[in-house]
């Protein structure tokens, strides 16, 4: 596996003085920054693309394709994301709407993007301040299941979104959970710490500093990789770190340069 983790100016800080050893920087799918980046270390691409929301025929794919050609980026991810507001009314939502909503999407990536080349990334629900309306099929593993068998992508898999989709919808198993997704097909794993304490929407936050029960999670994922019970990914991303106003207060060199 290639380890990568978040692009921040901390990061970059820490690799160009030998504190810090990474294969990849990550970085969101803004074309200046991943020019940018890719001048001084490998860099691959993690996109804001969502499969569900009838959004992606103003994709640019000819950039896709550039990236894959010009960086390290091997596979384009897509979010399952299926809002209530697509549909119209409450009783025309099924299982079933759900996944042939993100099929038509995925059809409309790899009729430019070939399937072995794209990924599906499950997303965590609640999520009050990104995805407000999310239905609650976009965190059944049955369903994604189907969206993956159906459609033939691979999976990107989110140990955090993982563990607060479990919390949002009174899981509790988290191992079973990830257990039912389809691992067999995993591309890249995510990793990364999420906040002991809910806000006051009961939501625990992630992309924070990994705490004893992140690591142990992080440490039983890794062990079911290792026996062969998940396929082994391309990539491992820790995921602590970023660069804008949404990262700048949680991007600490001190945790970077401990975690990694």
């Amino acid at each position: 596996m290639r380890f990568a983790i978040n692009y921040s100016p901390q990061a970059e800080k820490l690799w160009r003085e030998g504190k810090i050893q990474v294969d990849l920087f990550k970085c969101p799918d803004w074309p200046d920054l991943v020019d940018k980046v890719s001048r001084i270390h490998k860099v691959y691409v993690h996109c804001s693309l969502q499969a569900g929301r009838g959004c992606l025929h103003s994709t640019d794919f000819a950039l896709l394709r550039r990236w894959l050609d010009e960086t390290d980026t091997t596979v384009i991810n897509a979010h399952f994301a299926v809002g209530i507001s697509d549909f119209s009314s409450p009783e025309a939502i099924t299982p079933e709407a759900v996944i042939e909503r993100a099929l038509r999407d995925l059809e409309v990536m790899y009729q430019e993007i070939p399937v072995d080349k794209i990924v599906i990334e499950n997303i965590p629900s609640p999520d009050p301040g990104w995805n407000e309306d999310m239905v609650k099929e976009v965190v059944d593993p049955a369903v994604f299941s189907e969206v993956i068998r159906r459609s033939g992508c691979g999976l990107l898999l989110d140990i955090a979104h993982a563990i607060r989709a479990c919390e949002g919808t009174g899981r509790d198993d988290v191992k079973a959970y990830l257990n039912a997704m389809p691992v067999h097909a995993l591309r890249e794993l995510h990793i990364v710490g999420i906040l002991p304490e809910p806000d006051e929407h009961g939501i625990r936050h992630d992309h924070f500093a990994m705490t004893e029960a992140d690591w142990a999670m992080a440490e039983w994922s890794v062990e079911q990789i290792r026996l062969g019970r998940w396929n082994k990914p391309d990539t491992l991303a820790f995921e602590y770190g970023g660069i804008g106003e949404k990262f700048a207060w949680r991007s600490d060199e001190a945790v970077i340069a401990a975690l990694v």
